[in-house]
């Protein structure tokens, strides 16, 4: 099935209106499977993390040790693409739980922190004490006819998938399998195995949508960002690639290129099981509706987005390497870092101009560049969610 393509840019009250961005938290985030994060943040029993997800707060926590490498967690399980997937409402995934922050007592935010460890979670409010796994292990005074077992914290779905972790609030929405046998395949990569050598943090002043619809394009990379322009031309897209959950393709390097940073050039060994195609080009894909994941012959780099309200967000870019190169005497990321944080810091800058000039009441939406079509795909998927 053809996507719907999207026959204009969006109107502008779609990336101001605070109605519109609340009616986005439901309809999207509130219902699809929102990525979390790398399941390294998650690595060790008791880790966890916070994340907003539709103006809620939501932690998700180790329970247990992972799977070894021989357990089914690993690339090449019986479930392709997916690692320990639950499409069950609720509980946890295998040794992953993930709950809705707030005591079953009288409301208060359990978890205050961004990310730590903790043996138990326990209310600031009246000391009503949660496992790991969301259940209620202590509640003072309650009397022994009160039941417990009907009053751990909230849970909500939690699965992952190449490495990464996913939260989804809807009890009765598809599993995330489904996601997963939508995505290209993107095994020669192997994901699930990458480690982390960078993390960057930002803050956009623009609607999140802008993001995306920048990310899916490179008809501005010639004059937003010469360096970039220099690796990559803007000119040199392959074919488009679109599925229900995701939109994107690859991008030819130029000539004498081999991955993308200030210079064109990495002496970082390739990732194991890459192709002769991933030589000369980097793939670019969004999958729906927050990740953006960019592959390299030599490392891959993503970008997870967290609306704020209509006119910010918050962006987490992580690089992440084989293992193996990541250990290796003198392992230096910097080259992609700086790179990329340079093109980063262009792209933000850009989409704040263009958050101001959506504002406006002199913006009169056009056509699409020929380009521009990942973003004709992204902006017709996001018109079919919101039911316009």
């Amino acid at each position: 099935m053809n996507p719907r393509m999207a026959p204009r840019p969006l109107d502008g009250r779609l990336y101001t209106d605070p109605a519109v961005f609340g009616d986005e938290m439901e309809r999207i985030f509130s219902r699809m499977w929102v990525c979390g994060g790398r399941l390294e943040e998650l690595d060790e029993p008791g880790r966890f993390v916070t994340r907003e997800i539709g103006g809620e707060s939501i932690v998700a926590a180790r329970t247990a040790p992972p799977e070894d490498d021989a357990g089914s967690n690993r690339p090449g399980s019986s479930e392709p693409g997916a690692l320990g997937i639950n499409g069950t409402p609720g509980g946890a995934t295998r040794d992953l739980a993930a709950f809705y922050n707030v005591c079953r007592h009288r409301g208060a935010r359990v978890v205050d922190e961004c990310a730590g460890t903790a043996r138990v979670f326990q209310c600031p409010y009246h000391a009503w004490t949660y496992g790991l796994d969301g259940r209620l292990i202590g509640a003072p005074h309650m009397g022994n006819d009160f039941d417990a077992g009907s009053a751990g914290l909230v849970p909500v779905r939690i699965g992952a998938m190449d490495g990464f972790f996913f939260l989804s609030l809807a009890a009765d929405g598809p599993p995330l399998a489904e996601v997963s046998a939508d995505l290209p395949d993107l095994s020669r990569f192997t994901l699930g195995r990458l480690v982390r050598g960078d993390r960057h943090e930002y803050e956009a002043r623009a609607n999140w949508k802008i993001l995306c619809e920048n990310y899916n394009e490179c008809y501005h990379c010639a004059v937003v960002h010469p360096e970039l322009n220099r690796v990559s031309d803007y000119r040199n897209s392959g074919n488009l690639e679109t599925g229900r959950f995701f939109v994107g393709g690859p991008m030819t390097l130029n000539g004498g290129c081999n991955t993308m940073t200030a210079t064109g050039q990495s002496n970082r060994p390739d990732l194991p099981a890459i192709e002769v195609a991933d030589r000369t080009s980097v793939q670019y894909y969004h999958v729906y509706p927050n990740l953006l994941i960019s592959l390299h012959r030599d490392y891959v780099m993503t970008h997870t987005l967290w609306p704020i309200e209509a006119g910010r967000t918050r962006i987490v870019c992580e690089w992440l390497f084989d293992p193996d190169t990541a250990a290796a005497p003198g392992f230096d990321p910097s080259d992609a870092v700086d790179f990329w944080h340079l093109v980063n810091s262009q792209d933000w800058d850009v989409c704040a101009r263009t958050q101001l000039g959506v504002a406006s009441r002199g913006y009169r939406p056009t056509a699409y560049e020929e380009s521009e079509a990942c973003v004709q795909v992204f902006d017709g998927w996001y018109l079919d969610q919101m039911g316009l």
